[in-house]
């Protein structure tokens, strides 16, 4: 069913060809036979200037967007006043888990060290039926996301020239829309030349790297770009040694241990280790606190290097006071590291962004969609398991809450969600068309949705949509949340997304 659209309209979208897109491709470009163009005429197109304005988009697989202004033609499918046209969200930062499978010469010659064949391949085969990249994409595009960046860490993750360029290639061939993979950094392993390396040395739970170790690994991309997680352990206690001596909240375990003080610790340790060996690019993942923000800030009016900023985008959402109101089951499952910041750290991330937004600044949101299975992140012998949670679907819900209750523009909203981001992407990857502008010949990436809509999770339904039979979400009984995303456009493809998730060209 499309949701409020003339009798007219409602035939003309049913005629319409539901092939599914080929694959995408090294060039970051779709390739289709189709040549079906939809029209959409709204009274809220978000510009780039940051006027909201009627008019009309042209999309059509694989051109570029069509932007007309004011204009209204009689093959238009008009929609309902409530209903925005905006740029496609881009999304940074995301956890598909599906690995490539090396053949066994490939393990032989690329590694990894200190696993047999076999083992690797158990692993892969497990995290691969546990969460696909399809279901990772039809999430994105529930959400309004038409562009990804994803995380490394996969059982034969993405480590060295070889195995990225494999890992690509393999996002590329399952995608339904971009996926930027970024490579993974280890000791040794060579560099990827004009890309953004992702370092999980300083993750609590990840590579653990220390010292010599993680100083040699960044000295090997000198005059490239490096993310990381902002999340080390305490230097100083274990989390089982704090869990006795504290006896916190089950629900607030990691978000007490992860305090504010070891998401600091770790952000100057790592700014100093960057400045040390002269990177031209540092960013920090899913910043949870003003603070963290503000110590970035305050570091970059003298770096040497770029620092963009990363807010992790549940953190505008949740904080310890508001978990503690929720459900006991579900609040356990939403386990993040950095742990969610104390209301007060909350409400200073949230207007130190808009203000360092405003000032043009580099930073925009990031979801860490995180979609482990439930039975994943159950407790053991007391302790959590696997931390993040699932984001991506809801990222509207998310902005509605900064649009609503702290008076965020849709203008400020788009910088954040897509602008940003997509600047930040392009330099690492090549696109179509330009990306992150609302103008006739950039890609027409777009996210319309109504704003007028009450929205409650449903977990059975969003299971069947995103044909994850895993799906739980932490969001879910939660009261009070708005928005509901109708269509979203990659490169001209317009899918239908308020129900199940179907191309319309």
């Amino acid at each position: 069913m499309v949701f409020g659209f003339s009798k007219a309209s409602r035939k003309r979208l049913q005629s319409i060809s539901t092939l599914a897109p080929r694959n995408f491709v090294d060039s970051l470009d779709f390739v289709s036979n189709s040549s079906q163009t939809i029209r959409f005429h709204s009274s809220q197109i978000h510009l780039d200037s940051g006027e909201i304005a009627p008019g009309e988009v042209v999309c059509a697989p694989n051109e570029p967007l069509e932007l007309f202004p004011g204009m209204r033609s009689a093959d238009s499918i008009k929609l309902p006043d409530t209903v925005h046209i905006a740029l496609g969200r881009v999304d940074p930062h995301v956890h598909f888990r599906e690995s490539a499978t090396p053949t066994r010469s490939e393990f032989e010659e690329w590694g990894p060290t200190g696993t047999d064949y076999e083992s690797l391949i158990e692993s892969i085969d497990k995290a691969n039926r546990s969460y696909s990249v399809r279901s990772g994409c039809l999430a994105a595009l529930k959400g309004g996301v038409c562009i990804v960046g994803a995380m490394g860490n996969t059982p034969w993750g993405p480590v060295g020239p070889y195995r990225h360029q494999r890992a690509q290639d393999h996002y590329n061939e399952k995608s339904l829309l971009p996926i930027v993979v970024w490579p993974r950094m280890e000791p040794d392993a060579a560099p990827i030349s004009r890309h953004e390396g992702k370092d999980f040395g300083s993750t609590f739970g990840g590579s653990g790297l220390t010292g010599d170790a993680r100083k040699k690994m960044y000295s090997l991309w000198k005059g490239e770009a490096i993310s990381y997680h902002n999340d080390q352990a305490r230097p100083t206690e274990t989390l089982e040694a704090f869990k006795e001596r504290v006896r916190p909240d089950l629900r607030l375990l990691h978000h007490e241990y992860f305090d504010g003080s070891t998401v600091l610790a770790c952000q100057k340790e790592t700014m100093d280790l960057a400045e040390s060996v002269g990177v031209s690019s540092l960013l920090a993942r899913h910043i949870p606190t003003g603070p963290a923000l503000q110590q970035i800030l305050d570091r970059a009016s003298s770096s040497s290097f770029a620092l963009p900023a990363e807010i992790g985008l549940d953190y505008v959402y949740w904080c310890r006071e508001r978990l503690l109101e929720q459900d006991s089951e579900i609040a356990l499952i939403n386990y993040r590291r950095p742990a969610h910041p104390s209301y007060e750290d909350q409400q200073s991330l949230i207007h130190l962004t808009k203000e360092t937004l405003n000032k043009g600044y580099s930073i925009f949101f990031g979801t860490d969609h995180a979609p482990h299975a439930k039975a994943a992140k159950a407790f053991s012998n007391g302790l959590p398991g696997s931390p993040g949670t699932r984001n991506i679907e809801h990222s509207l819900q998310y902005y509605f809450e900064l649009h609503a209750r702290y008076g965020y523009s849709w203008n400020e909203i788009d910088r954040l969600a897509a602008i940003n981001p997509a600047k930040h992407m392009s330099q690492f990857a090549s696109f179509p068309y330009e990306i992150g502008t609302m103008e006739t010949g950039a890609m027409a990436n777009l996210a319309i949705f109504d704003d007028s809509v009450q929205y409650s999770v449903d977990e059975s339904l969003l299971a069947q949509q995103l044909e994850d039979p895993e799906y739980h979400s932490a969001l879910s009984g939660e009261a009070g949340l708005r928005g509901k995303s109708l269509f979203t456009v990659v490169n001209g493809r317009v899918y239908d997304v308020e129900a199940e998730i179907k191309a319309l060209n």
